[in-house]
């Protein structure tokens, strides 16, 4: 029995329907496959919904991906050029075969390819990151910074885009600007230790700065010190024009002096090498302790004495405790400590004296306030007080 035209038409919308949802739902099965990890299930997956997705582009882009991951290279550039066939304004083909290209080492065809991807689509952040880590290995930093702006732009979870973009900075001499992309990369992701270790070092590099600061004015015009931190010793390269004398009996006292104010937690000797112009051989090389020859704090016992006595006993017993330990901190060679604790003492008793003193013309005020309001209850009286003699006359 010959169908009807009408039946006929239906039942082909029926079985294009079916193909379509077959399609769809083999191409979803690929896509659960490959992000478990089965590349060879998701394979075969989307394999089979290339005979039924209504989309054949969108998929070979998907299994080209699959063969991406598994680095089978031949196979997913040729996915990838199929897709582009089909659909020459599919944007991810482009994106993903520009990275086969730049894998196999073709890296004028990884431009181009991300070059078009991004005509069709400019606020692709995986293709703007991939570019802009070639520019800059390539030395076009400015180029670089401009595409991973647009990266962290579109995708601000994109952790290693900042951690990149904080190394173009670097390069360019926005220093600031690198350490925030670093800490914002940290702050995405954790496991990203290049980030931390990048920080770390250039925290260092930054100390290591201000410190050099420090010793540079003991220093006769043209010299140059380096100070690094190795535990408890610093190290002080010192570098001087060829010509120029130096004494190196009293330009270790000076040094010593400068150290004894700054006071560089856990540093407790300091290394003083010297070098005469270009010449790596050492003209002098001593290590000296820090707080040998430095005298013990004051302890201020009177002053705390005083405190806890006369002015704010609550602070002056926490004065009292630290005056004691300034003498046995500096006897065991903690210098640091006692010369912390003699300053603590310090700042408690002008802060008791201080307090003392407010609360001393608070009661002061009070008493006057009290005395006047005893004196003239009536307030009319008291605003006669303060009237003039001839606002009096004309009220008469």
């Amino acid at each position: 029995m010959e169908l009807s035209s009408e039946a006929k038409v239906m039942s082909r919308s029926l079985n294009s329907w079916t193909q379509r949802q077959r399609g769809r739902y083999l191409l979803r099965r690929g896509l659960n496959f490959t992000q478990q990890g089965n590349y060879t299930a998701a394979l075969q997956a989307l394999t089979a919904a290339l005979d039924y997705h209504s989309q054949p582009a969108t998929v070979l882009v998907k299994r080209g991906l699959v063969y991406l991951q598994q680095t089978t290279h031949d196979a997913a550039l040729a996915d990838f050029d199929q897709a582009i066939a089909l659909d020459p304004e599919q944007a991810a083909a482009y994106g993903h075969r520009g990275l086969v290209h730049y894998q196999l080492g073709n890296e004028a065809a990884a431009l181009t390819d991300w070059a078009q991807a991004l005509a069709l689509h400019p606020g692709d952040a995986t293709v703007r990151y991939n570019r802009g880590l070639v520019l800059a290995h390539n030395g076009e930093y400015k180029a670089a910074l401009a595409d991973f702006d647009i990266a962290v732009d579109k995708n601000p979870l994109l952790a290693e885009a900042y951690l990149h973009r904080g190394k173009v900075r670097e390069q360019l001499g926005d220093h600031l600007g690198a350490v925030q992309d670093w800490e914002i990369a940290l702050c995405n992701d954790l496991r990203l230790s290049e980030a931390q270790q990048l920080l770390v070092q250039t925290q260092a590099a930054a100390d290591s700065l201000n410190l050099q600061e420090q010793f540079q004015d003991l220093l006769p015009e043209g010299f140059a010190i380096a100070a690094e931190q190795q535990g408890t010793r610093l190290t002080l390269t010192l570098h001087r024009p060829v010509g120029t004398p130096v004494n190196y009996f009293k330009l270790p006292n000076a040094l010593r002096d400068r150290l004894v104010e700054l006071q560089l937690p856990e540093v407790r000797r300091f290394r003083l090498i010297a070098k005469a112009g270009e010449s790596s051989l050492s003209e002098w090389d001593q290590t000296y302790g820090i707080y040998d020859k430095a005298p013990c704090p004051p302890a201020r016992w009177r002053d705390a004495v005083a405190t806890t006595l006369l002015l704010f006993p609550p602070l002056g017993v926490l004065a009292l405790v630290l005056a004691s330990q300034v003498k046995p901190a500096y006897r065991r060679g903690d210098y640091p400590i006692a010369a912390r604790a003699s300053q603590a003492v310090r700042k408690l008793c002008v802060s008791s004296g201080a307090i003392m003193g407010v609360m001393l013309f608070g009661l002061a005020s009070y008493g006057v306030y009290t005395y006047v309001e005893g004196e003239y209850p009536n307030p009319a009286a008291k605003t006669a007080m303060t009237e003039s003699p001839e606002a009096s006359d004309k009220r008469l």
